[in-house]
């Protein structure tokens, strides 16, 4: 007798367990990533929120004061004043502006400025070096070799001294130190010639100015001696003393001798 052979059917609930595994495996690995993500953008956020209120918060970023160099006449306190950064957060302050601000001072040349965290300034200033006092109205001022004002700090020894006997200023604009046109300058005639008269005649400490007849100074044997401005004083020393001589073999004793022009130099005699 002939045996059935019955093949087993499959389950109408059965699936692949293969295809089932890899189906839900996948899902699971999705939503776990997924969750640490946002997790850590979370956090990152979080840390960028509270290190920018912290920065904009915290008086260590504010610049409270100012390291500066360069300077031996001018007090630090005027240049950190001038650089107008005090309580400034460090993110706005503009190196390059803050040194045009500095560099306005009549009494420095240029001026650099460096930024660094948390909150340091660093100020680098060049002064003008005073060559010469004009003293006008009874006020003294420094003169630089290129003819700038600028404030008299203290007394220095060996700088000659102009007075102005004319009631304005013998300035000069634009020049050497003049950028701008409400900047003054003294006349370069006039420094120059004052300059190259204390190194003919080191024992001149005072010189006088006449906005006619320039520069003179008084001569210890009773008399003014009158020079003009320029460069040439060692030709007209020549001619004064020359002239002077002259006078003394005469037996004439001078108020004045002008010079000022050394082609015609004249004198006028005491009555």
């Amino acid at each position: 007798m002939a045996e059935r052979i019955e093949t087993p059917r499959r389950s109408r609930d059965a699936r692949p367990v293969a295809r089932r595994r890899g189906r839900f495996g996948i899902r699971r690995a999705v939503g776990r990533g997924g969750f640490q993500w946002r997790w850590i953008s979370g956090l990152i956020v979080l840390l960028l929120t509270g290190t920018g209120i912290f920065i904009f918060t915290s008086p260590m970023f504010y610049v409270h004061q100012a390291e500066v160099g360069g300077v031996r006449y001018v007090p630090a306190e005027e240049v950190f004043t001038a650089a107008e950064i005090a309580e400034l957060h460090v993110l706005w302050v503009d190196p390059d502006e803050v040194a045009k601000r500095v560099a306005a001072s009549p009494s420095l040349e240029s001026a650099q400025v460096f930024v660094g965290w948390p909150a340091r300034v660093v100020i680098l200033v060049q002064e003008r070096e005073p060559a010469l006092i004009w003293e006008q109205g009874g006020q003294r001022y420094w003169v630089d070799v290129n003819g700038n004002l600028m404030l008299m700090r203290r007394e220095l020894p060996g700088l000659l001294r102009i007075v102005n006997e004319g009631e304005a200023i013998p300035f000069h604009c634009p020049g050497p130190g003049c950028t701008e046109e409400n900047t003054v300058t003294i006349d370069l005639a006039v420094v120059q010639g004052a300059q190259q008269l204390k190194t003919l005649r080191s024992n001149i400490d005072v010189l006088y100015y006449d906005p006619v007849r320039g520069l003179s100074y008084q001569d210890g044997r009773g008399w003014r001696g009158y020079f003009g401005t320029g460069t040439d004083m060692n030709l007209k020393l020549v001619v004064y003393e020359t002239l002077v001589d002259d006078l003394m073999a005469r037996g004439i004793q001078p108020v004045y001798i002008d010079v000022s022009n050394p082609d015609a130099p004249f004198y006028r005699a005491a009555r």
